[in-house]
């Protein structure tokens, strides 16, 4: 029935969204769902900048939802082309577009203070249908040249870049190229497998997840469904309550190991020695 509503799973694992559909996912501490595809602050357009401190900004930048994730460091999926009630609308990219959103996501993640390694997040681009029966949403077959592929990006810019340009042509022509959502996920803290940059005077790998700045040089945690942007004092915190807490576990172990060994020495009949002995 037309303007029927139905739920699909948030999932990429069967390889394809349904157009106009709700995901059965909300957005929560791990799943965030963008509209757009502003990967930095520096791609928002200017509209939908703040025009004083008492207005709210109309959109933001995915670089805050992943800065909050890393910083949370339980790791989350970031789903461009979906909107904030959870209907798919899918983003219509071309490759050399799906090229840009890589590039301009590795260029704002490099410029995160400490900068993001690559094995912390990746990305797919999951196609998007018009119905069940697997109807390609207005697709046509597009001929890819090597050669503007290696063209440079202008990423980190509210100006259109040239695959932007090139894409408006095709669609003057009547070539739309297929609806995407944009799966970006970042990997849960993981010290034993994340490959971090070591501190010479401190070569040993911190248990806690590390504090991102974004490229504006802003720090954000996730709570709930939310961005929040913390201060110094916030994030001083934070980390006290995250050593307190490992530490304690630690240490909880630790007499539970104790309590454990002399309940052994008991059953075989040893003694502790005197501390003067």
């Amino acid at each position: 029935m037309e303007g029927e509503e139905t739920s699909v799973s948030v999932s990429s694992e069967r390889g394809y969204y349904v157009l106009g559909q709700v995901v059965s996912q909300v957005e929560d501490l791990i799943h965030e769902f963008k509209g757009h595809c502003s990967i930095s602050i520096h791609d928002i357009q200017n509209m939908s900048l703040p025009r004083s401190n008492s207005e709210k900004r109309t959109q933001n930048s995915v670089s805050i939802s992943i800065a909050a994730m890393l910083n949370t460091g339980q790791g989350g999926t970031i789903y461009l082309g979906v909107t904030d009630s959870g209907r798919v609308n899918g983003l219509s990219l071309t490759r050399y577009q799906q090229d840009h959103i890589e590039m301009s996501l590795k260029w704002t993640l490099e410029r995160y203070t400490p900068p993001v390694s690559d094995s912390r997040y990746c990305v797919i681009f999951v196609p998007v249908f018009s119905s069940k029966t697997l109807i390609p949403t207005h697709h046509v077959e597009q001929h890819l040249d090597n050669e503007r592929r290696n063209r440079p990006h202008y990423v980190a810019s509210s100006n259109s870049c040239w695959c932007d340009r090139d894409a408006w042509a095709q669609q003057s022509l009547g070539k739309l190229p297929l609806l995407y959502v944009v799966e970006i996920h970042i990997r849960p803290w993981d010290p034993h497998n994340m490959q971090v940059a070591r501190n010479p005077q401190a070569p040993w790998t911190s248990p806690f997840p590390p504090i991102h700045l974004t490229e504006a040089n802003c720090c954000y945690f996730r709570q709930s469904c939310h961005q929040c942007k913390l201060c110094l004092e916030d994030v001083r915190q934070i980390l006290m309550h995250r050593v307190h807490e490992h530490y304690r576990l630690k240490l909880t172990a630790l007499h539970q190991q104790q309590e454990e060994l002399l309940h052994l020495m008991h059953q075989h009949g040893v003694n502790l020695p005197s501390p003067t002995q």
